[in-house]
C-alpha cells in the first residue's frame, strides 16, 4: 500500500516537472487544436481532450461544431427592379479533418466568418433574389432559400465549410408596394376559395340532376308495372290492401257508398 502511494506522488512529481517544460493544453469539446511551430502549422490537428504540446508551441482551438452567422440589412433587387432587405442568419459547420489545412491557408473561424462566409452570404442573397419577381419572393419562400443554400455552398465548400441551411424570416419592401402584394396574395387566395365554392356547388347540382333522373325511371316503371297489370284493378287491389276494415259513414240522402263489386 505504501509502495503504490510513494508510487503515485512519484508520478505526480514527475507530470509536474514535465507540465512546466512540457506544457498540457486541453481541447475543448466540438474542437479540434491546430498546433503551430515556428508559423508553420503541423497537418496533424488535436482531437478533443488533454494533450502535452511542445514548450514553444502554440495551440488554436478551431470551432468544428455547428454555429450561425448572420447576415443583417442583406439587400437586393427582384427582376421587377423592386428593392428587397433581410437578416439572414446562416447555420454551418466545418469539416474536422481539414481544420489544418483551413486554418494555414484562410486563417482562425472568426476571420473566416467576417472575410468569407459573410460576404458569400450577401452576394448570394443579391443573385437569388434577382431571379424572382417580388411577389415571387413571398409566395416561392421555399425555393428562394434552397436556392441561397446552394449557392452560398458552392461558394464556401472550398473552406471545407458544411452548410446545413438559413432562415430567412420575413423579406422587407417599401411599405407601399409591400401593401400592393399582401393585397394581391389576399385576391389570390378568395379566387382560389370562390372556385371551389363553385366546384362544389357544381357537384351538388350534378347529384341531384342523377337522383332526379333515378326518380323518374323510378315512377315510369311503377306505371309501367300499372299498365301491364291491368290498370283499374291494380288500383282496386292496393285500395283494398290499405282498407282496414271499417266503412265510412255517410251523412245526408243521395251519398254514395264505398265500392263493393263481388258480382265479379
Amino acid at each position: 500500500m505504501k509502495k503504490s502511494i510513494g508510487a503515485g506522488i512519484a508520478a505526480l512529481v514527475v507530470l509536474l516537472a514535465l507540465a512546466r517544460f512540457w506544457p498540457l493544453h486541453s481541447v475543448p469539446p466540438g474542437a479540434v487544436g491546430v498546433v503551430q511551430l515556428f508559423g508553420k502549422v503541423s497537418p496533424d490537428a488535436l482531437p478533443p481532450g488533454l494533450h502535452f504540446v511542445g514548450p514553444i508551441a502554440r495551440v488554436e482551438d478551431f470551432n468544428v461544431k455547428f454555429q450561425s452567422a448572420l447576415a443583417p440589412k442583406a439587400e437586393g433587387a427582384t427582376s421587377d427592379l423592386q428593392e428587397v432587405f433581410e437578416d439572414i442568419s446562416l447555420n454551418y459547420e466545418y469539416d474536422p479533418t481539414h481544420a489544418t489545412y483551413v486554418y494555414s491557408h484562410f486563417g482562425a473561424p472568426d476571420v473566416i466568418e467576417q472575410s468569407f462566409i459573410l460576404p458569400a452570404l450577401y452576394e448570394s442573397f443579391k443573385a437569388v433574389t434577382s431571379q424572382y419577381t417580388a411577389e415571387e419572393l413571398v409566395t416561392k419562400r421555399t425555393a428562394v432559400s434552397q436556392a441561397i443554400i446552394t449557392k452560398v455552398q458552392a461558394k464556401l465548400s472550398k473552406y471545407y465549410i458544411i452548410v446545413s441551411d438559413i432562415n430567412v424570416q420575413n423579406f422587407k419592401f417599401d411599405d407601399r408596394f409591400a401593401e400592393a402584394i399582401r393585397n394581391k396574395v389576399v385576391a389570390g387566395q378568395n379566387r382560389l376559395t370562390a372556385e371551389q365554392n363553385l366546384e362544389t356547388a357544381k357537384i351538388a347540382t350534378e347529384q341531384r340532376v342523377v337522383e332526379a333522373e333515378g326518380n323518374a325511371k323510378a315512377i315510369a316503371i311503377q306505371a309501367s308495372a300499372v299498365e301491364n297489370q291491368g290498370g283499374d284493378k291494380f288500383i282496386a287491389l292496393e285500395a283494398v290492401k290499405k282498407w282496414n276494415g271499417q266503412l265510412p259513414t255517410y251523412m245526408g240522402g243521395g251519398a254514395p257508398l264505398p265500392f263493393l263489386n263481388v258480382g265479379k
